[in-house]
């Protein structure tokens, strides 16, 4: 089973995507802002980069192509409800001031 230099390329980028939002969660400076966009952000890279990365992973074992669809839906709706409550929590600060 030969893997392609591309795809060998995107699984390692994902990894390391999903490898930093966890370093990032885990980190102390991150954890005290619980409510804040890096919080957030950091959440989101991490589970960005799982769901890629399990795609990635899916078409390197070459299962169907309806799952690694399926991951990247997946990391398009945490990418969305990322983006949104971010875009919610930054107009109702806007609002406070």
């Amino acid at each position: 089973m030969a893997v392609s230099a591309e795809l060998f390329v995107v699984l390692v980028l994902s990894i390391s995507c999903g490898v930093l939002g966890a370093f990032l969660l885990a980190h102390r400076g991150v954890r005290m802002m619980r409510g804040g966009l890096l919080y957030r952000l950091s959440v989101g890279l991490a589970a960005v980069g799982i769901a890629l990365s399990l795609s990635a992973a899916a078409r390197a074992l070459a299962l169907e192509a309806v799952v690694s669809d399926a991951f990247l839906v997946g990391a398009l709706v945490v990418l969305f409800y990322i983006g949104y409550s971010a875009w919610l929590s930054a107009h109702e600060l806007k609002g406070e001031a």
